[in-house]
């Protein structure tokens, strides 16, 4: 067991894949990074030279059938997920399942369908603001055990950055980064909001949303742009691209093809009631603010996210016997997992938790042991639910009751 390596296949050499997760995949001793695939050949060929995967594909199809591998990584665009994750289910290979899970609900239900046919581990993405990030274990722990008293409502509105970091108003890089009506729109970028909102406060019942579609066109980078950058990559620490998009000129423009703003109201089963926002700011917000964040009030005590620099979240209660350490105002604090004001990625700084780098360690390690990690395929189903039914809510101008849960 203690030589034993998980051989890899990624298809998609994005920018996620080659600023997150195959820097780790090549540094990660149980991993053997065996193929990549794209359909542009010179991306693959750079990923691989960069990262030391031994074979390159075009074709999806035919890593699968060639390669010996026995896990796929899919880190290509929303619209090839279902397709995707079902054939490697049904090739037998396990599967880290970048988000969104799907941009449908019946997509999401066949990728869970063959997966629990298969036997296959599946990891749905994101592991960040889920039960794998610290303090979240510990923050669904209070909430079971009554330390906010009575259900009352929350919030969730992301009003940040402060500074210019190219994501203003969109993804600086490519129409099919959540603007094609393929990739189902800004809103499945924003699966962290939900596995947030449910890792503290549980299963989601029912969904009722509103959207718009406000700033059709958009400037944004060249595709070729991200090609040429990685072509002249050297050091496989030091390619990610998302540093160089910042400041490269957004000389193309797309034409957004799916809302762009949603306000969604989610009814969770365990009766708290509460607002999750989707939309990106144009223009930054005052340096030193607060940018928006979870927030959580009962009728014995609350939680905030991010309330101030250095802190994850912090928990008040009336019940102060339910809390660890609290301070002289009676909050439980956390801190934040390093500082990531000091991050260089792709390597996270002391403590820090850099998801696409947690998710390849607990896939893999699940692989190896056989115990099934808790954002599995059932966790997926119920995340992307809450996007697919918001999706519907704000279509039909119905509410959507929700028909998958999670046991958390």
């Amino acid at each position: 067991m203690a030589d034993r390596k998980v051989k890899i296949g990624v298809v998609g050499c994005g920018v996620v894949a080659s600023a997150y997760y195959l820097p780790f995949l090549m540094d990660h001793e149980p991993a053997d990074l065996v193929a990549v695939c794209d359909l542009t050949e010179q991306r693959a060929k750079d990923c691989a030279r960069l990262f030391g995967a031994k074979e390159i594909y075009t074709d999806y199809h035919d890593m699968l059938a060639k390669a010996d591998i026995e896990a796929v990584w899919i880190l290509t665009g929303p619209g090839t997920h279902k397709a995707f994750a079902v054939a490697a289910a049904e090739a037998g290979k396990h599967i880290l399942l970048q988000k969104p899970m799907a941009t449908t609900k019946a997509d999401a239900d066949a990728i869970q369908a063959v997966v629990k046919k298969a036997g296959v581990h599946c990891l749905v993405e994101p592991s960040q603001q889920s039960p794998l990030q610290p303090p979240y274990p510990r923050l669904r722990e209070l909430v079971k055990q009554g330390a906010l008293g009575d259900p009352y409502w929350f919030s969730f509105i992301w009003t940040g950055p402060d500074h210019d970091n190219g994501g203003l108003g969109h993804n600086p890089y490519g129409a099919a980064a959540f603007l094609t009506k393929e990739s189902g729109g800004m809103l499945y970028d924003y699966a962290y909001g939900p596995s947030q909102i449910v890792s503290v406060l549980g299963t989601c019942k029912s969904v009722m949303a509103m959207a718009a579609l406000q700033v059709p066109d958009r400037p944004i980078v060249p595709e070729s742009d991200y090609t040429n950058y990685l072509s002249k990559a050297t050091d496989p620490w030091d390619a990610n691209y998302w540093d160089a998009v910042v400041k490269a000129p957004k000389t193309d423009s797309a034409r957004t093809e799916a809302p762009d703003v949603y306000n969604i109201l989610y009814e969770m089963e365990e009766g708290w009631i509460g607002m999750f926002h989707v939309g990106r700011p144009f223009q930054p917000i005052p340096k030193g603010v607060r940018g928006g964040s979870m927030e959580v009030f009962g009728t014995e005590g609350n939680i905030y996210f991010d309330p101030y620099p250095g802190i994850h979240s912090t928990v008040s209660s009336t019940n102060r016997s339910l809390l660890n350490n609290p301070d002289e105002n009676g909050w439980e604090t956390h801190p934040k997992d390093g500082d990531l004001s000091k991050a260089k990625w792709p390597k996270p700084v002391p403590g820090g938790f850099n998801y696409y780098h947690e998710s390849s360690r607990e896939l893999i390690d699940c692989i190896l042991t056989g115990r099934r990690t808790m954002i599995d395929e059932d966790w997926g189903a119920h995340i992307n639910e809450m996007l697919t039914g918001a999706q519907e809510s704000a279509e039909t101008g119905r509410k959507y009751e929700m028909q998958t849960r999670v046991n958390w």
